[in-house]
């Protein structure tokens, strides 16, 4: 579902309409766009000085890398010596940078610490557009989203209001 609605996948029958001026954003899960030649900071502003735009607003990006628990000193740091989880905050920190109006971002809690989860709960909470994440942490969706859709067989999906709990205090399966 997700690939057909970012468009990486064409439907098997059938047509996807977008809404006018959307922005998509999407969180790279296998990393692959990682250049491990790349410093935290060019990764970030794609090598282009020393700010990246959040939002429309320039800052400063050591700045931007402290707001996802990087220290001033790993600013020119190969990316090649980045832990599992450390990488997982920069490709959240550049899918957060990208200007968009919708966020996909499937099991972004992968190789994350609670100070990192943390992190991204308060960064969904201040995206200014929709975020569509898929998650299989039940605890981490009842805290960040306010909306659950669910398949419920036979191509048939429902939607549910509040978290995770929410939806099996709804009717909805597990």
């Amino acid at each position: 579902l997700v690939n057909l609605l970012t468009g990486a996948l064409a439907p098997d029958a059938g047509t996807i309409r977008h809404g006018a001026n959307l922005q998509m954003a999407t969180l790279d899960q296998g990393r692959e766009s990682l250049d491990p030649d790349w410093t935290l900071s060019e990764a970030l502003t794609g090598g282009r000085g020393e700010t990246v735009s959040i939002g429309g607003v320039a800052r400063d990006v050591s700045s931007y890398m402290k707001d996802f628990l990087f220290s001033p000193e790993q600013i020119r740091t190969p990316l090649r010596v980045l832990s599992g989880g450390e990488r997982g905050r920069l490709t959240l920190a550049r899918a957060l940078a990208q200007p968009s109006n919708v966020l996909v971002l499937d099991e972004p809690t992968n190789d994350l610490d609670l100070e990192t989860l943390d992190v991204l709960e308060e960064m969904l909470g201040d995206y200014a557009g929709t975020v569509l994440l898929i998650s299989h942490d039940r605890d981490f969706l009842d805290r960040a989203v306010n909306a659950v859709l669910a398949p419920e067989g036979n191509g048939r999906w429902a939607e549910y209001a509040g978290g995770y709990s929410d939806m099996l205090a709804q009717g909805g399966s597990d």
